[in-house]
């Protein structure tokens, strides 16, 4: 069923914050993104949040800072050419500092090891 368009902050009255801002969230994506106009984008904003309310409404949601999606292919590169002894090397190659290196390294190990240990036990919630 479709809702008449919602001018901004117009839905604010109408949900709790957090899927105010999802459905803001997602009609600014829209907008800028696809050829959809911002009447419409809010629509479905309104529509997508809602169908999440409905989904997982009454759960605590845990939003993970996706640090994979952030490593850059270049911190990628250097960790994959890391072999232990190589950081004023990749330092050269890369133009960055050893500290950098380092950082990186260290970043990527980390959400490797992450990545492994997600599905440690399936089926348990934290």
């Amino acid at each position: 069923m479709a809702q008449p368009p919602v001018k901004r902050g117009e839905f604010r009255s109408k949900g709790p914050e957090l899927l105010i801002d999802l459905a803001e969230h997602i009609a600014d994506a829209l907008a800028e993104m696809a050829p959809v106009d911002q009447p419409r984008a809010a629509q479905i904003g309104r529509e997508i949040a809602e169908r999440m309310a409905g989904v997982w409404g009454g759960q605590n949601i845990y939003f993970p800072m996706g640090m994979s999606m952030r490593l850059s292919q270049r911190d990628r590169q250097i960790y994959d050419k890391f072999t232990g002894a190589n950081h004023s090397e990749l330092a050269r190659e890369y133009g960055v500092s050893i500290q950098w290196i380092y950082k990186i390294v260290k970043a990527v190990h980390r959400e490797e090891i992450a990545m492994r240990q997600h599905d440690l036990f399936p089926g348990q919630e934290c």
